[in-house]
């Protein structure tokens, strides 16, 4: 194996992680100073909105007779089940 490539290719991922690693610290740099620079002038922006108060609505469907029968044979199908399994 020709170490020279290998190595040309380590060189070339480090430059290029410390490139990336040098402009992520830069715009955290510049997103700091753009925040204080602009923080005097937040009052002229608009309140935002306040969220009205929600009201509380239930996932649960209302039950029918037929809800209730099919879990009354879901039950009766567990039963008989573990009946026949012991």
């Amino acid at each position: 194996m020709d170490t020279s490539i290998f190595n040309e290719g380590l060189k070339l991922m480090a430059f290029g992680m410390g490139n990336v690693f040098l402009f992520l610290i830069l715009m955290v740099i510049i997103i700091t100073i753009t925040s204080k620079v602009l923080a005097p002038f937040a009052h002229l922006l608009e309140e935002p909105a306040k969220p009205k108060a929600k009201r509380k609505v239930s996932n649960k469907k209302p039950e029918s007779k037929d809800d209730k029968a099919m879990v009354s044979a879901i039950i009766a199908a567990v039963h008989q089940f573990r009946q026949d399994n012991k």
